[in-house]
């Protein structure tokens, strides 16, 4: 779906048993750009594949079930330093101000084809509870969503 739908030049399953060798055929040349949405073990498998260079997003810790205590793990410091890249923490509430030229483009994108996506819609209120416990296990095929019925 990743490669025909929405025209990645490749996927790759983090879900898989040999997840590390399948990112190095696919990012054979290096990273130069993560969006991380998901930090865990994925981000520590990116960050000993960064290029020279190479900027880092961080917009989420999807795969980080808890803070308390703060996992530990892979340190990303090295990496940082050696191939000179760049991380910065990203969070949309910074960019209020540009929201409605954001929707305007965003939009535009959709209705030529350039963006396309997939919603995972669930049918009323009491469906909300376990829904989030659903994400963390994959249950969902694109934005989760919970339909609430006019009364």
């Amino acid at each position: 779906m990743c490669l025909e739908e929405f025209g990645y030049d490749a996927a790759v399953d983090y879900k898989a048993e040999r997840f590390e060798q399948v990112l190095d055929a696919v990012c054979h040349g290096g990273v130069d750009v993560y969006f991380d949405n998901t930090a865990g073990r994925i981000s520590d498998a990116v960050m000993a594949r960064l290029n020279t260079r190479a900027r880092v997003v961080v917009c989420g810790t999807a795969s980080v079930a808890s803070w308390d205590p703060i996992p530990e793990g892979p340190r990303v410091e090295r990496h940082l330093l050696t191939k000179r890249a760049r991380m910065q923490g990203f969070l949309i509430f910074d960019h209020a101000d540009r929201f409605p030229a954001a929707l305007e483009q965003l939009e535009r994108w959709v209705r030529d084809g350039l963006i396309r996506y997939h919603e995972d819609v669930l049918d009323g209120i009491e469906q909300a509870p376990g829904s989030i416990a659903g994400l963390y296990r994959g249950e969902n095929l694109g934005k989760r969503l919970i339909r609430i019925a006019d009364a």
